[in-house]
């Protein structure tokens, strides 16, 4: 445990050590720059801190690789090596934290000087200094009459939705962290009821989460194209090929770091969000600064730096749900392990998982060990009439049960049967006519758009989407409820003018033969 505590903590080390040789020879972002000693020095330290970040997340990745495997092991020396790992990995994870936050003062700072001088070369458009309207270019007169009627329109009507797409973000990047929190204590889970309580709060917060990529990405991609398309056309209509040059650069760029971050980004469209954003604002900046719109400079500069505060950069969880079923083979001993002193267990129930379990025989009464011809394990189920339902093994698969059920008939059982436990829901299978029900979601009250359907195919995958009339749909079928109503809460949050229900199928009973 010493020894391998040790080797992370000695990586830790070494990765934040050593990147000063990894880091590339530095351009600086807006021509003539290079000459401002400076400003490269901050984009030198800027990437040295990419880099040191980037080398401590791929650390706390394999600290939590290794910790999954430790705990499906399930041990006490398992249990203290993971207590270990843990706080290695509190310590990278805070190490992480304080980097980024060192990152974004110093991408303040390269983004204060970027626009400085960019700035300077900006002269004011002299018309619209004296034109009427407020602070904000929306409502200045001078750059609404510079485009065209239709195109101000759907600015005004993008630019009133752009503040959801920041909450969005921010939304998803502050569910992300719980969700990495709840998942470490998941792995560290000791009992089903435990793991299932984190399970299920972390898919909630996963569903969450996709809602909001789907609503980010309905939104924010009209936003962008429409607004870079009419600022462009905004400078390049006042000849400032210059700025439309530098804005061009940094969507050109804005592509590149995507391209090359994509592997470590859990979604599309939140990175999307996070490296386009600052395009728009460095073109409204200058075209705020052309209208001599000072208020504007400086609230466009703060929502940058709100900006560059979210960390795109996540790398996707696989997040597995885990089982908990202890399976046995049934076995038979020369005298039976189960007496007084050490009585036949209650029978578990897992809230997840599939386990098949031999009937043995019901009966009003306990009955003494003897009885079950010294076979083992065996468990004891209280029924709700009262009556004691006794179990041998836990068995993995329906042939590993059949199989079994042969040898028990041959041990002179007279009649076992075999019982599936499938998520904590009870089936004989062995009894005539048994069907186990499922359940459906019934939608009504409107149409579909796109974003519901989206989350439909994800979430309730195998199940089929019926349309029943204009406004009615069902979605069927779900061996669980508890997923059902995952998916149903999730298509309420999509749309919440949508009355969603979920619905237990009731198995028909078979019609008598004549």
């Amino acid at each position: 445990m010493i020894r391998r505590k040790f080797y992370i903590a000695s990586l830790l080390f070494v990765t934040l050590c050593c990147v000063d040789s990894l880091a590339q020879d530095i351009s600086a972002r807006v021509v003539g720059m290079e000459t401002n000693k400076e400003y490269m020095q901050l984009l030198h330290r800027e990437e040295l801190l990419k880099l040191q970040t980037d080398s401590v997340m791929t650390v706390t990745r394999e600290v939590r690789a290794e910790m999954k495997k430790l705990a499906e092991e399930r041990d006490s020396l398992s249990q203290e090596r993971n207590d270990s790992m843990m706080m290695v990995l509190s310590d990278a994870e805070s190490k992480v934290n304080a980097l980024r936050a060192q990152r974004v003062k110093l991408m303040d700072q390269i983004n204060s000087m970027e626009q400085e001088f960019v700035l300077a070369s900006v002269g004011n458009i002299g018309s619209a200094a004296s034109s009427q309207g407020s602070n904000s270019l929306y409502n200045n007169a001078y750059f609404a009459q510079s485009l065209v009627e239709e195109d101000y329109k759907m600015l005004l009507e993008l630019h009133a939705a752009e503040k959801s797409a920041f909450d969005y973000v921010r939304n998803y990047v502050t569910n992300y962290s719980q969700i990495k929190r709840l998942n470490d204590k998941y792995v560290f889970a000791q009992t089903e009821a435990e793991s299932e309580a984190l399970y299920a709060e972390m898919s909630g917060i996963m569903a969450e989460n996709m809602i909001l990529e789907r609503q980010l990405a309905k939104v924010w991609n009209d936003i962008y194209d429409h607004k870079c398309y009419v600022y462009s056309y905004f400078l390049e209509k006042e000849n400032r090929m210059d700025l439309l040059n530098i804005t061009e650069n940094m969507m050109q760029e804005a592509r590149q770091q995507k391209l090359n971050t994509i592997d470590e980004c859990v979604s599309e469209y939140v990175a999307d969000y996070c490296l386009q954003k600052p395009v728009v604002l460095n073109y409204e900046i200058y075209v705020a600064k052309m209208l001599n719109l000072t208020s504007a400079i400086d609230s466009l500069s703060m929502a940058a730096r709100n900006v560059r505060s979210l960390d795109y950069k996540m790398p996707a969880m696989e997040v597995e749900r885990r089982s908990f079923v202890n399976y046995e083979p049934i076995e038979f001993h020369n005298r039976s392990p189960y007496n007084t002193a050490n009585p036949i267990p209650d029978c578990v129930t897992y809230e997840y998982g599939t386990i098949y379990r031999i009937l043995l025989g019901v009966f009003k009464y306990k009955q003494q060990p003897s009885i079950f011809r010294n076979a083992a394990p065996l468990y004891v189920q209280t029924e709700d009439d009262g009556r004691f339902s006794y179990y041998a093994g836990g068995l993995r698969t329906r042939s590993e049960a059949e199989s079994a059920v042969e040898i028990m008939k041959k041990k002179g059982f007279r009649n076992p049967q075999i019982v599936e436990w499938c998520d904590g829901e009870k089936s004989n299978l062995s009894a005539e006519g048994v069907v186990r029900a499922s359940y459906r979601i019934a939608i009504s009250g409107g149409a579909l758009d796109d974003m519901v359907r989206e989350v439909i195919m994800t979430m309730a995958e195998g199940c089929q989407l019926s349309r029943l009339a204009e406004d009615k749909f069902l979605v069927s079928a779900f061996d669980s409820r508890a997923v059902a109503e995952r998916v149903a809460d999730a298509i309420k949050k999509c749309d919440d003018t949508l009355l969603v229900e979920v619905q237990e199928i009731k198995p028909e009973p078979e019609a008598d033969d004549e």
